[in-house]
């Protein structure tokens, strides 16, 4: 029985990020997407330890004597390694490699990443640190609103066009399913995320100051009401100006009618 990952992970890495690894046993092997079965790897001692390559990807491997993991028949969320698996484990992979430079890196951040358990989906949300030491900014309600609409418009432009979907449920939490892309677009999605992320930390505290105004009038407003559709218009990164010149007409046929 062997197990493969990604060489910046040692094994007890997969659980923490819920990063992918690759299952042998016999013949067969199987893509474990968020190694929910590392725990039979982590209670056997491994007997030799290499690199190999799949699907020309060099990984880690740790291979265990067969006599001693015969018990461990059982092993769930199991998918075939093959070239579609393999891409799907590509880009869980970019996900838990980017939740773990995060950890370790002291960079200022706005939004956290965490890889999901389910599927090939990363979640984004309101850095913790950052939350503490901007409670101004999250005490306003129109403001957290405003930035609500900067991010989900952010996001919908930098998937437009992909076969991305996002889903936001409630504000400033935000999920990405990601199964339908390349792992090569994912990378490029992943570096243009980063350099959004690293920049809006230093521009947050002037768009606070500058928008406070206007934010004032989002306190109680329709859209903030409305929130359930104005952030998924936001995120399938539709123009302002064409929802604008849309909800004009309707509002101008509206008045044609006159009701």
């Amino acid at each position: 029985m062997k197990i493969y990952f990604d060489k910046e992970f040692q094994l007890h890495d997969l659980m923490q990020y819920a990063a992918p690894c690759i299952i042998r046993v016999g013949n067969r092997l199987s893509v474990d997407l968020h190694s929910t079965n590392i725990l039979n790897f982590m209670m056997l001692t491994p007997i030799n330890e290499t690199e190999e390559r799949i699907f020309d990807f060099e990984l880690k491997s740790l291979e265990y004597d067969p006599t001693e993991s015969a018990e461990l028949l059982e092993f769930r969320d199991l998918v075939e390694l093959d070239e579609k698996s393999f891409e799907k484990f590509k880009i869980v992979n970019i996900i838990a490699r980017h939740v773990k430079r995060q950890k370790s890196s002291g960079e200022p951040r706005f939004l956290n990443v965490e890889n999901s358990l389910v599927g090939v989906e990363v979640v984004l949300s309101v850095y913790k640190g950052f939350l503490i030491s901007h409670p101004e900014l999250f005490s306003h309600k129109g403001f957290v609103f405003l930035l609500d609409c900067i991010i989900a418009s952010m996001l919908g432009q930098l998937m437009k066009g992909e076969p991305v979907r996002i889903l936001s449920n409630e504000p400033l939490l935000y999920r990405l399913d990601l199964q339908n892309i390349t792992a090569e677009k994912a990378e490029a999605l992943e570096k243009r995320f980063s350099e959004f992320n690293s920049k809006i930390v230093d521009m947050i505290d002037g768009m606070f100051v500058l928008m406070k105004g206007v934010a004032q009038k989002f306190e109680e407003s329709i859209l903030q009401k409305h929130r359930e559709s104005v952030i998924p218009i936001l995120c399938e990164g539709v123009e302002l100006s064409s929802l604008v010149d849309e909800l004009q007409m309707l509002e101008n046929a509206l008045k044609g009618m006159k009701l």
